[in-house]
């Protein structure tokens, strides 16, 4: 008996004589538990050198868990990890999702204001971020859809802002997709270089995690698009997408989810897709969208969560 009781002693000292080897890169850390949504001033800080909530990709966990760690290396160029290395987004680091310099030129040009959380002008993007996180919050929504009644309201500029401003001042992580299938601007307007992404997922090319890309800002993770898709209507409503749509809402619990959607009036895509999001923001242009307009588009969305309407000032 006291022979047994010394083999099992002498094995669990030799376990966790292993177990303190283990490399801290190569651990596994729980899921923190769902933040409050709530703005804040502070920034977010690991409280370990692995910081789970910001996991890059939304497909299930790969073989070798892909991590962000705590990191002080400047943003990488865009170009995927390879061989187990890793690219970094601030103080962030993504191990598969690429990582992309953005330039601040061209942001401008197309009316990307919160890319710099000094920027004075954002106050109206953290305003509305504010309003939004504690309606989604108070009622336990994830998914936000974006649109507007037609063409050139800013809906995409909108939905932009709108993710930058979650990203920067708060510890939620977010997702911005462009499911503008018609038309997709998000990779435009950012100045993203050419890469595979959504189209190319759904036509069975490349895997969900090749299609992610992070603009170098922490927490912030976008589903691009590069080339129109002619059967729009239908392609949202394939099992395909469905699954996909229910991969990266569930995939993290502290995770945000931006849906950049098609206008109301000029397709049916945005109600064949609106059923598998939480609520709506819908994004009027001052001078251009008229009454009859918006009441279509509001009747359109009766059975919709609307969470507000933005009126986008023009030049």
């Amino acid at each position: 008996m006291e022979r047994i009781k010394e083999a099992v002693m002498r094995a669990r000292a030799q376990r966790e004589k292993e177990g303190a080897m283990v490399p801290a890169s190569d651990a596994v850390e729980p899921q923190p538990a769902e933040s409050s949504g709530a703005p804040s001033t502070a920034p977010a800080v690991p409280a370990a050198p692995v910081a789970p909530a910001t996991q890059d990709a939304s497909s299930p966990p790969p073989a070798a868990p892909d991590t962000p760690a705590a990191s002080t290396s400047p943003a990488a160029p865009a170009a995927p990890a390879q061989g187990g290395g890793a690219l970094t987004a601030g103080n962030i680091e993504y191990r598969q999702t690429k990582v992309v310099h953005l330039d601040p030129s061209h942001l401008e040009k197309n009316r990307i204001i919160s890319f710099r959380k000094t920027d004075e002008r954002t106050v109206s993007f953290d305003r509305l971020r504010t309003v939004i996180m504690r309606t989604m919050k108070d009622n336990g929504w994830r998914t936000l859809a974006v649109t507007s009644p037609t063409a050139s309201c800013g809906k995409t500029t909108v939905a932009l802002n709108l993710a930058l401003s979650i990203a920067h001042q708060t510890e939620q992580t977010v997702l911005l997709a462009d499911f503008d299938l018609r038309d997709p601007n998000i990779a435009e307007y950012l100045g993203l270089p050419e890469s595979p992404s959504l189209v190319d997922y759904l036509s069975d090319q490349v895997s969900l995690p090749e299609v992610f890309v992070n603009p170098g800002i922490p927490r912030l993770t976008l589903l691009p698009n590069h080339k129109a898709i002619l059967n729009s209507a239908e392609t949202m409503m394939t099992s395909k997408m469905h699954n996909m749509v229910s991969e990266i809402r569930n995939r993290y619990d502290t995770r945000l989810v931006i849906f950049d959607l098609p206008p109301m009036l000029t397709t049916d895509d945005a109600l064949a897709f609106l059923p598998q999001v939480d609520c709506a923001l819908v994004v009027l242009a001052s001078g251009q969208s008229t009454k009859s307009q918006v009441k279509e588009t509001m009747a359109l969305l009766q059975t919709t969560n609307v969470v507000g309407t933005v009126l986008n000032k023009g030049d």
